[in-house]
């Protein structure tokens, strides 16, 4: 299993039932989960990102996909829309790590040469390295592309959350092709729905599937959202976000519709 899981993960280990939760609108079933299993003479232990909710006093650890490795923690930037300064801090580079292909850092690129040449080295050898997070396009630098690009690929990512950023991405995504990663294997994350409108989210949106990639819609999520999807930006509606994101997320399926004709 190289991709995160969509629902809470959980996993007995020398009888302790462990439950690993990515996002916070599914703390509820989390906790469901874990009464069963006490029900059932387990104890329990509940960790992941979404655990900086949990009240204070509960055990917490964290937990990931086990195809998944952090190599750093934290980020140089302070987003608005973004919960890790919050839950991670300020940017700090591991010490050790376990090499594995789906790699989660939060800055990769932020991290000192040293850092990252060694991540770089760790890896070689391994499967389809899968850069899961967006890399911070305003940090890429022909090193880093010439480095990535001498691994097995499966994916690497850039993120596009606002039009200030355009320069930087383009930048970055010709970087990626000059070394010689090819374009399936080069995707581009769009923030939408947070300080955006339609219109400046369709233009980004155009304008890398228009270079020939597919980009993929993120609406934005509150930081403690207790339900998937709560969020309406003052400049867009519930609806219009959903057609967003069904159309620009299956365009392999739906792509020959023009999204202004598109209607769900």
């Amino acid at each position: 299993m190289k991709e995160w899981r969509k629902s809470p993960l959980a996993w007995v280990c020398d009888q302790v039932f462990n439950i690993s939760v990515v996002f916070s609108w599914d703390i509820n079933k989390a906790h469901l989960m874990a009464y069963r299993a006490m029900d059932r003479g387990f104890k329990v232990v509940i960790g992941g990102p979404a655990t900086h909710k949990f009240t204070e006093g509960e055990e917490i650890v964290t937990r990931y996909n086990p195809c998944a490795t952090f190599t750093s923690r934290g980020c140089i930037r302070q987003c608005k829309f973004c919960l890790v300064p919050k839950l991670e801090g300020g940017l700090r580079e591991l010490k050790q790590w376990t090499p594995r292909p789906v790699i989660c850092d939060n800055n990769l690129l932020a991290c000192s040469r040293r850092h990252f040449d060694k991540v770089m080295d760790s890896l070689k050898g391994i499967e389809g390295v899968d850069f899961n997070q967006g890399l911070d396009a305003r940090l890429l630098t022909p090193h880093h592309a010439n480095r990535i690009a001498e691994l097995d690929i499966k994916m690497v990512r850039v993120s596009w959350d606002f039009v200030g950023m355009e320069s930087k991405v383009m930048s970055a995504i010709n970087m990626l092709r000059e070394n010689g990663i090819p374009k399936r294997k080069i995707g581009v994350f769009i923030l939408i729905g947070f300080e955006d409108t339609p219109d400046d989210a369709l233009y980004r949106l155009n304008t890398i599937r228009n270079m020939g990639f597919y980009p993929f819609p993120m609406r934005y999520q509150r930081l403690d959202a207790v339900k998937r999807n709560d969020f309406v930006g003052k400049r867009w509606t519930n609806r219009e976000l959903i057609r967003f994101s069904r159309y620009w997320a299956n365009l392999r399926l739906v792509g020959k519709i023009p999204f202004e004709e598109f209607r769900y």
